[in-house]
C-alpha cells in the first residue's frame, strides 16, 4: 500500500471514529444520521410504487410511431419568411420531407390552449405580453411580426396537422387539469396514439401526461446544465452566486437521474430527448436495453444529422428540414 492510500484510509476511519463519537453523545446526530441511513431505502420504495409502468415493445402504436418518425422539424420547419409555430411551418415539414412537427403549447388566461414557444410574445409579434396575462380574443389578434399571419390555437394547430397526416410532438411547459382533458380528447377524438407525442423538461407535466392516459406517448427532454445555464452550449449561466452553485448541483443530480435512464424509468417515458451534444451509441444502446428510445434535438448541421439518422438510427428535430441531406 502506497503512503497516499494509507493517508486516505487513516482520514477516512478517523472521520468515521469522530462521527461515531460525536452520536454516541448528541441525539440530534443519531437522529440526522438515521435518516441519511434510512433515505436511500425510502427513495427506492416511493420509486416502485409511484413509478408509472412503460408500455410494451410490441404496442402497435408505439412502434408505428418510431417506425416512422426519422426528422421533425422544431416548431415546424422555420426558414425564409416562414414564421416559427405557424401552420405555415408545420406544412413547410411535410413538404420538405419530414415527418413531425414539434410545435410550443402556452395558455392563456382564461385557459385557452395556444401554440408559442416563449411565455411572452414580445420577440415573435413585438407586443411585450405575457400569454398567461391575455384573454383568447387579445391572443387571436396578434400577428407574426411584418406578416398578417395570426398565431394558432392549439386546437387549430392540431386540425392542421391531422388534415395533412403530419405527426405531433407537443413540447409541454406547464400542464394543467384543462390541458390534460384537451389532450385526452384531442388523441381519442382523432385517434392520434400513434402520432402524437407529448414531452417536455419538467418531470411533472410528464408525469401527469402518463397519468391522465397511460396510451399516450410520452417523453422527457433535457441536456447538461440545463438548471444552471440559458443557453444550448451552457455557457451563459442563469443565476449568479449561492444560487448558480445550488442550480450546478442540482444539474449534476438530474445527469445521473437522466444518463441513468432513472428519470424516464420512472415516468414510464417512451423516449427521452438528448440535446445532441450529449448523445452516443452507448445511451443508444443503454437506452434500447431499457425499454427507451432515444431522440436528438436540435440539429442543425448536416454532416451531424446523415450520424444520427443513418449511424444511430436516432430520429432528431432540426430547424430546417429542407436542409437535411436525403
Amino acid at each position: 500500500m502506497d503512503l497516499l492510500t494509507f493517508v486516505a484510509w487513516i482520514l477516512i476511519v478517523g472521520f468515521f471514529y469522530l462521527l461515531t463519537l460525536l452520536a454516541l453523545k448528541y441525539k440530534t446526530i443519531r437522529v440526522v444520521l438515521a435518516i441519511i441511513f434510512f433515505l436511500p431505502f425510502a427513495v427506492m420504495l416511493a420509486f416502485f410504487i409511484f413509478r408509472i409502468p412503460q408500455l410494451q415493445k410490441t404496442e402497435a402504436h408505439r412502434q408505428e410511431f418510431f417506425a416512422t418518425w426519422k426528422v421533425g422539424g422544431h416548431r415546424g420547419s422555420v426558414h425564409d419568411d416562414i414564421p416559427e409555430n405557424s401552420l405555415e411551418a408545420f406544412s413547410a415539414v411535410k413538404k420538405e420531407g419530414g415527418q413531425l412537427a414539434e410545435m410550443d403549447i402556452q395558455i392563456t388566461k382564461d385557459g385557452v390552449p395556444v401554440i408559442c414557444h416563449d411565455a411572452n410574445t414580445v420577440r415573435v409579434t413585438g407586443v411585450d405580453k405575457d400569454i398567461s396575462s391575455m384573454n383568447i380574443t387579445e391572443f387571436r389578434a396578434l400577428r407574426f411580426l411584418n406578416t398578417n399571419v395570426s398565431l394558432p390555437t392549439f386546437e387549430e394547430a392540431v386540425a392542421h396537422c391531422v388534415a395533412n397526416n403530419i405527426m405531433m410532438i407537443w413540447d409541454v411547459k406547464n400542464v394543467d387539469e384543462n390541458l390534460l382533458k384537451q389532450f385526452v380528447v384531442q388523441i381519442r377524438t382523432h385517434n392520434l396514439y400513434s402520432k402524437v407525442l407529448v414531452s417536455g423538461f419538467n418531470p411533472i407535466d410528464v408525469y401527469k401526461v402518463k397519468l391522465a392516459d397511460p396510451k399516450i406517448l410520452t417523453g422527457f427532454t433535457w441536456r447538461s446544465w440545463e438548471l444552471s445555464t440559458t443557453d444550448e452550449s451552457a455557457t451563459i449561466p442563469r443565476f449568479t452566486g449561492a444560487l448558480n452553485a445550488i442550480a450546478q448541483v442540482l444539474d449534476v443530480l438530474v445527469f445521473g437521474l437522466a444518463r441513468s435512464l432513472l428519470m424516464p424509468k420512472f415516468l414510464g417515458s417512451d423516449v427521452i430527448f438528448y440535446h445532441v451534444n450529449d448523445i452516443s451509441r452507448f445511451l443508444k444502446s443503454d437506452a434500447a436495453s431499457n425499454n427507451i428510445y432515444v431522440a436528438g434535438w436540435t440539429s442543425n448541421d448536416d454532416k451531424e444529422q446523415v450520424w444520427l439518422r443513418d449511424y444511430l438510427n436516432v430520429p432528431f428535430i432540426t430547424d430546417n428540414v429542407g436542409t437535411v441531406p436525403h
